[in-house]
């Protein structure tokens, strides 16, 4: 929020919110300008608001406190409580793939964390970054390391502010904006300071401006996605090297993708085997 109203040249004031359906009914009733934060691009959003592009990926995890040490993947969590809040819609994603757990639906993340903390749940499924913060935050919790979904957050603007989304998407566009081939983007600076996953692919420069060119900017790769790793320590590559890491990132995503419909898969599996010992027939 600072770095966009820092490029926009104007001050900005910030209204905390417990949840996000708070926020999109004071972006209705003009409350506020903008709804920044865990905010994915989902379709049904796109009736009532504007959206922004992306800027940054990620997906739902798991948190589970340090001391558990028999919860690592998606299906030890059958038979379980297990905390969510309905906005993330892991409450679904709990009910589809893991029908023997304890569904707690909490209003908040926060009173959801409360929740693991006094013992009353044994998980949390939320956003996978939110969570992360949590566990720098507090060493007595342990954020899995899997992804369940792969989610894109974005800035929502109400829809009699086109003028507004614009410039915001403008200013987004300046942070994916790498200075060179050899640097990173602003906003993969910024995600590195505060720890958080990937922000979506930057918009690279090139070293030779062409006529047809003349900002140098290296054509988008059909992936948004990028690789944090690429993000925190860029290579110093040519537009080439730039191309091919994106391509590698392209086929890691996919791989990424495979191994979380396989991990569904075998949870649903295992779901449907203890049914079928509960119930023989």
């Amino acid at each position: 929020a600072a770095a966009i109203a820092e490029g926009m040249g104007c001050r900005f004031r910030l209204e905390p919110l417990s949840n996000q359906r708070d926020g999109e009914e004071m972006l209705l009733s003009d409350k506020v300008d903008l709804l920044l934060g865990t905010v994915k691009a989902q379709p049904e959003l796109k009736e009532k608001f504007l959206l922004s592009n992306p800027y940054f990926r990620t997906g739902l995890g798991i948190m589970v406190m340090q001391s558990n040490q028999s919860v690592f993947t998606l299906s030890d969590l059958n038979d379980r409580s297990v905390a969510a809040t309905p906005e993330t819609n892991a409450d679904k994603l709990i009910e589809s793939f893991l029908p023997m757990a304890k569904l707690e639906i909490t209003p908040s993340a926060t009173e959801a964390l409360a929740l693991l903390k006094k013992g009353d749940v044994e998980a949390v499924v939320h956003d996978r970054s939110a969570l992360l913060t949590e566990s720098v935050r507090n060493p007595s919790f342990r954020l899995l390391d899997v992804s369940l979904t792969e989610d894109r957050y974005v800035i929502l603007v109400n829809k009699k502010s086109s003028s507004l989304l614009d410039a915001v998407n403008k200013e987004i566009d300046r942070l994916r904006t790498a200075p060179s081939v050899e640097l990173a983007s602003p906003l993969a600076i910024l995600c590195a300071r505060y720890h958080l996953n990937s922000t979506v692919q930057p918009v690279a420069l090139s070293r030779s401006p062409t006529a047809s060119n003349p900002a140098g900017y290296l054509p988008q790769t059909q992936s948004p996605l990028a690789s944090p790793r690429a993000q925190s320590h860029p290579p110093k590559t040519t537009p080439k090297g730039v191309a091919d890491l994106a391509d590698l990132e392209r086929r890691m995503d996919d791989f990424e993708r495979q191994l979380q419909d396989i991990q569904r898969d075998l949870a649903q599996l295992n779901a449907t085997l203890q049914k079928a010992q509960l119930f023989p027939k």
